[in-house]
């Protein structure tokens, strides 16, 4: 479970940006293009860009929105299965780097455009993320209305989350308990985003994400964030019962899928944070 929730958090998760190919070019000019997705930053790009009808294919991880759930699963990420994909006759498979590359050459020797994109792993990188995906779905304007409106919202958030006079310090909850503990590090993009919201990340001298109880003990943090299915059974965890985030009902289960995705929700995700931060 760990090792699936720090591939969703890594850099590559967010993997967007530069095209490989040109998918544009995929399809015949009579038809709709038939698009695979493999990441689900992507799924949810193509469907904030209102071209939903011309996915025929996702990943399990792939759940938002909701409609999505009505198209054919083609596996995890890592381990997509070929057969399926092939099946769909897809003009073009998006990725992200985490789908495996022996995948994809498979997929182009049976005639399947794979097209991989790259970003950087900050906030202003879901733009290019979104542009780039849009070129190739023919969607620039409902691009630029998009990224228009994100843009305007994280302006608003930046000044909220300056304006806090006692910046909390932040414990990220990403594993727990007999795995160890583990943690978004200073490094990490969910960093990042503890940083712009408004708190203090008690784990931004570290790198990666693991981490340590002793440290979580000793920084004792006046917010616990984590994932809202865990955050029962974290509280019910004894090791973590004398922290004062927990003592004082400040550990807030949030919906992490909004900013551990380089997509359209990730600044109402950031959100979600500041408003933890605020209280």
């Amino acid at each position: 479970m760990i090792a699936v929730l720090i591939l969703f958090f890594s850099a590559g998760v967010f993997a967007a940006g530069q095209p490989e190919t040109d998918a544009a070019n995929a399809a015949d000019e009579d038809r709709l293009l038939r698009v695979v997705s493999l990441a689900p930053n992507i799924t949810e790009i193509i469907y904030a860009l209102d071209k939903g009808d011309l996915l025929v294919g996702r990943t399990d991880y792939c759940n938002y929105p909701e409609q999505v759930r009505n198209v054919p699963s083609v596996g995890s990420i890592m381990e997509p299965s070929l057969e399926a994909i092939i099946e769909l006759q897809p003009d073009v498979v998006f990725a992200s780097t985490h789908a495996p590359r022996e995948a994809a050459e498979q997929l182009e020797a049976a005639g399947i455009k794979v097209k991989y994109y790259y970003g950087p792993g900050a906030v202003e990188g879901v733009y290019d993320v979104i542009s780039s995906v849009a070129s190739d779905l023919d969607a620039e304007a409902a691009a630029k209305t998009l990224i228009n409106s994100m843009k305007a919202d994280y302006e608003k958030l930046k000044a909220k989350a300056a304006a806090i006079e006692r910046r909390p310090t932040v414990y990220y909850v990403v594993g727990f308990g007999d795995g160890g503990d583990w943690t978004a590090g200073g490094d990490t993009f969910i960093g990042q985003m503890i940083e712009i919201a408004g708190g203090v990340n008690i784990a931004a001298d570290a790198s990666g994400w693991s981490y340590s109880l002793e440290k979580i003990m000793e920084a004792d943090p006046d917010v616990i964030v984590i994932e809202e299915k865990m955050r029962d059974q974290f509280l019910s965890t004894p090791i973590y019962s004398n922290l004062t985030a927990v003592k004082n009902g400040r550990v807030y289960g949030i919906n992490e899928d909004m900013i551990n995705r380089q997509g359209p929700r990730l600044i109402r995700g950031i959100w979600q944070l500041n408003a933890v931060f605020s209280e």
